[in-house]
């Protein structure tokens, strides 16, 4: 839920949206918890909650599974792949609405960058990138909610910025547990996103 200056254009980042049964097959689980008192997800909420989700399940396979590498690497693609497409359809309508078409570039472009740098670092045994997955990935996000904190002039960003950057800092504390703690950072601050009104300032 997202609140700034008044327009009927920025509205809809304020008032819960409606949500289209026939558009959205693939998140039932957020649609019956729009359904009960209390709970109604935009369209901007849902594709935090899925990018939540998604990085959640990626990073406690890396963290937990047996899997290889390699399989790690394709079912990861596969996900950030189905992320990108997911959270472009949820948003766009509303990104165009609000001139905001740049951040789902933003974010698509991050992502697949860095599924493209872990593919490489799987499948070439890059001991220097494979050593450094929680790094790329918490940098990443950071430069991402860094580039919206300005754009948007958003202090909610800038916080997660700084908070991404933080965790940065402490990984050589968290080695045994790494990939998990560093999942679980990223996925908690999309979810967090998804039931607070955070601030922007249209331009």
């Amino acid at each position: 839920m997202t609140a700034f200056n008044s327009s009927d254009v920025t509205k809809s980042f304020w008032v819960s949206l409606p949500l289209n049964a026939h558009r959205l097959p693939y998140l039932p689980l957020i649609q019956k918890l729009s359904a009960l008192p209390g709970f109604h997800f935009t369209e901007i909420d849902q594709a935090f909650i899925v990018w939540g989700a998604i990085t959640l399940a990626i990073f406690s396979l890396g963290q937990f599974s047996p899997l290889s590498w390699t399989i790690q690497a394709v079912l990861d693609a596969a996900l950030t792949g189905a992320g990108i497409a997911t959270t472009s359809g949820l948003t766009w309508e509303i990104a165009v609405q609000a001139k905001l078409r740049w951040v789902i570039f933003l974010w698509a472009g991050l992502m697949a960058a860095g599924t493209v740098v872990t593919a490489y670092g799987v499948f070439f045994s890059s001991v220097l990138i494979l050593s450094n997955l929680c790094l790329l990935w918490l940098g990443l996000c950071a430069v991402g909610y860094g580039a919206m904190a300005v754009g948007m002039r958003s202090r909610c960003f800038t916080a997660a910025c700084l908070v991404h950057f933080a965790a940065i800092s402490i990984l050589n504390c968290t080695l045994s547990c790494q990939f998990f703690s560093s999942g679980l950072i990223m996925a908690s601050t999309l979810f967090f996103f998804s039931f607070i009104q955070w601030d922007m300032q249209s331009a």
